[in-house]
């Protein structure tokens, strides 16, 4: 009797060991659907824009409420918003469950412009061109000479005409000098025909000549410098360019 139920228990193991691993696959993928539906994209937080809505970053960066939280792909969604929004400069993404999407913007700062057959482009600190001045946007930046764009592009580096991007690079040092130490509302013009020797007209007062002896990060300290000894009524030429600590201040 025990040798005819032998078979019996062999195929109730067989069974026995064949329906565990299925429970736990079974398991795992309900868990996973659990987790997926759980899990979703419920909002989408945008921060620091003013030039755009959140919903126009959102669609750029082609997130949707919905989505899976764990499946969204950062450098496509910044890619987007980059390349179709020109205005934003730096973007970061970080998520916050249960379902949140927080989209960070630093957004580019409108500097200067430069001219082609007297249409305005305006550009930021790295040279991007941000928009084709359509009406009085202009007003206020710093005007741009000595450096003619080709084919100028909205979301793209400006390039110059005669293929000299000596020019760009340090017309481009110089805005993000301006930026950063808060200096750009009083710059009027820059000059940038020689890009060894860029010139720029500053406060209504001054000339203010560069050089290639020093850097362009260095010539702005040396700048700053210069003008916090100055009086309120001075006017005249600050020559930044010899090598060194010193300013030459030639009065008009």
């Amino acid at each position: 009797m025990a040798r005819q139920s032998d078979p019996l228990r062999k195929r109730i193991s067989r069974r026995a060991a064949l329906i565990g691993p299925a429970k736990f696959l079974l398991g795992c993928v309900v868990l996973i659907f659990i987790i997926s539906i759980f899990l979703q994209v419920g909002s989408i937080e945008v921060r620091g824009n003013s030039h755009y809505t959140a919903q126009e970053i959102a669609e750029a960066a082609g997130i949707e409420e919905g989505d899976n939280l764990f499946f969204v792909n950062r450098f496509a969604a910044v890619g987007g918003i980059i390349a179709k929004l020109p205005y934003v400069e730096t973007v970061s993404i970080t998520t916050q469950l249960p379902g949140t999407v927080i989209l960070e913007i630093t957004e580019s700062q409108a500097l200067a412009y430069v001219e082609l057959e007297s249409q305005r482009w305006i550009i930021d600190r790295s040279c991007k061109v941000l928009a084709q001045d359509s009406s009085d946007e202009s007003a206020g930046l710093i005007r741009v000479t000595g450096l003619t764009p080709s084919n100028p592009e909205v979301g793209e580096t400006v390039v110059p005409a005669d293929g000299n991007s000596a020019a760009v690079e340090t017309l481009a040092e110089m805005l993000d000098q301006l930026q950063r130490r808060g200096m750009a509302e009083l710059a009027t013009g820059i000059d940038i025909s020689d890009p060894g020797a860029p010139r720029m007209d500053y406060g209504g007062r001054f000339t203010v000549l560069f050089g290639s002896a020093e850097s362009i990060n260095y010539q702005f300290a040396k700048l700053e410098s210069a003008l916090g000894q100055l009086k309120s009524a001075d006017r005249g030429t600050l020559d930044l360019g010899e090598s060194g600590e010193g300013v030459v201040f030639t009065p008009f």
